[in-house]
């Protein structure tokens, strides 16, 4: 419970020359130190609702905090975006570990500059700029699951299959680079990763069952593909 949380939190900051109080005007931990304010959100899990009262706390104090019990997935990818969030808004993030009651800093109360995590993650906006500029139709709907998406690979594979098909369905790696002008026919051919290929001989594939359906499936996509080409 929320509570369980308070008693060493507040042990916490006292050891570091607080004066602590709860629930001051609605605040679950408030603290003072010289000219320092302090406050302390408690809560069972890191959710929206407790960023957005810590973000609301900014506006009275100095520096604001969330307490938190010890998360089970502090490694999992969910929860490093949640603590990115905090750390582009300025709060801080404190763990409590339920048995022993040992007080974390997981992250620190300041605001990391954006250009920060950008310069961390160069390899991923090239990707991204990559990955748009070779999609060749661009026609994903966003907002929707359960739906196949046209990647560039996808795109790739569905021009690499038609192909086969105009060779009556069966050709060599070869042939269909040469027609397509894709680079990665081969490992794209090989790799197989939707099944629509099968590797009959040496460099030389043919469509499947699976590859049939596909065209059935993505026809109007091939028309496209094949038109802008």
């Amino acid at each position: 419970m929320e509570k369980d949380l308070f008693q060493p939190i507040r042990e916490f900051f006292e050891d570091l020359g607080y004066t602590c109080d709860g629930e001051v005007n609605d605040i679950d931990l408030y603290l003072e130190k010289g000219e320092e304010s302090v406050a302390v959100e408690l809560k069972e899990s890191l959710n929206f609702k407790v960023v957005q009262q810590a973000a609301l706390r900014q506006k009275i104090t100095d520096i604001v905090y969330i307490g938190i019990p010890k998360p089970k997935d502090q490694r999992s990818a969910a929860f490093r975006d949640k603590v990115y969030l905090l750390k582009r808004l300025g709060i801080g993030l404190i763990a409590v570990s339920k048995r022993s009651k040992n007080v974390e800093i997981l992250s620190d109360p300041v605001v990391s500059e954006l250009s920060l995590f950008q310069s961390r993650n160069k390899d991923k906006q090239k990707a991204l700029a990559a990955e748009f500029k070779r999609r060749r139709v661009k026609k994903n709907v966003g907002g929707v699951h359960g739906t196949k998406l046209i990647t560039s690979y996808r795109e790739e594979a569905l021009l690499i299959l038609d192909t086969l098909m105009e060779c009556e369905g069966e050709a060599t790696t070869k042939e269909v680079r040469e027609r397509t002008g894709i680079k990665k026919t081969t490992t794209i051919l090989h790799d197989n990763y939707y099944g629509w290929f099968e590797n009959v001989k040496r460099g030389t594939y043919k469509v499947t069952e699976a590859g049939l359906a596909a065209l059935e499936e993505f026809e109007s996509v091939i028309a496209d593909l094949k038109n802008i080409k």
